[in-house]
């Protein structure tokens, strides 16, 4: 999809969220705890740590040398890259691409974001399905079966397009090369109970921001309400129509919010405060930038 469409669906999502719900976002925009804002920013950090350290385990497997020290700027530049651009995985791309030029064979590095970023996208389903699965009768997933249906089909579908996006189209041939590496780097015994509990731990930390940026509003239901939506609002993000969630992720919370009996001022907030917030998180990625 060409990057001015992303863009303008971005944009025109964003602009029907306002004209509806613009009064009470801002209302609430001025009510924010502060408190909660550091900690989701804290939550940032461990994130992006424990994602750099997934990638240099991958890369591990594959035979190929990544420093930790590389494997976090790296993180973080791709980090930032992804929020200003569309698509969502141009950064990645980019750091296949530049670990790639120290080797010999430029398949392995490719091949070891893939297959990173394929295994973050498959905890969060694994989180969503989970929740919807065992939500208690009356809770917040008491949703009509379609609509928890459809997240979980568009975030298998999302994970699977960013994984073939992510493969050089003149690597796309040779899958039995990435049938081997898939095979030694994710679903080796040894190797995927360490992948799954990354990739989990992962997920759960952007949930985790999600979740501070809704406590930072003070709501009034309880955490059991709003909780297990989280996961199918992340889960439109994974949609590669926008520039960094945005629109999709407002407009899914504009959505779930009422479905669950709540405001849908209050997670329309909470989706503008985490998509501000995983901008100002990336910003060390400028370190990287401006090295180069």
């Amino acid at each position: 999809m060409p990057r001015l469409i992303r863009l303008l669906i971005s944009l025109a999502i964003l602009g029907l969220v306002a004209q509806q719900f613009g009064a009470g976002v801002l209302e609430r925009l001025q009510a924010i705890q502060p408190g909660w804002m550091i900690m989701a920013l804290s939550i940032t950090v461990a994130q992006v740590l424990l994602s750099a350290w997934r990638w240099q385990f991958t890369a591990a497997r594959l035979q190929i040398a990544l420093p930790a020290g590389r494997a976090v700027g790296e993180y973080y530049l791709a980090t930032l890259v992804n929020q200003v651009l569309p698509g969502g995985v141009i950064g990645d791309a980019q750091r296949a691409w530049r670990h790639s030029q120290e080797m010999p064979r430029r398949g392995p590095a490719f091949q070891a974001v893939v297959i990173e970023r394929l295994s973050g996208q498959l905890a969060m389903v694994a989180i969503a399905v989970g929740v919807w699965v065992w939500s208690p009768p009356g809770g917040a997933l008491s949703l009509p079966v379609s609509w928890g249906g459809l997240s979980l089909t568009v975030g298998v579908a999302a994970a699977v397009i960013i994984a073939i996006r992510l493969i050089p189209r003149h690597r796309r041939a040779g899958l039995s090369d990435w049938g081997r590496a898939m095979q030694s780097a994710l679903l080796a015994p040894r190797v995927l109970p360490v992948q799954l509990a990354a990739s989990l731990a992962v997920a759960a930390s952007y949930i985790g921001v999600y979740a501070c940026c809704v406590l930072a509003l003070d709501p009034a239901a309880p955490a059991s309400s709003w909780l297990p939506l989280i996961p199918l609002v992340l889960f439109t993000m994974l949609i590669p129509a926008s520039i960094a969630g945005w629109g999709l992720r407002e407009g899914a919370a504009a959505l779930l919010w009422p479905l669950a009996g709540l405001p849908a001022a209050e997670g329309i907030t909470a989706a503008v405060l985490y998509g501000a917030l995983s901008l100002a998180a990336s910003t060390p990625g400028l370190i990287m930038l401006l090295r180069r």
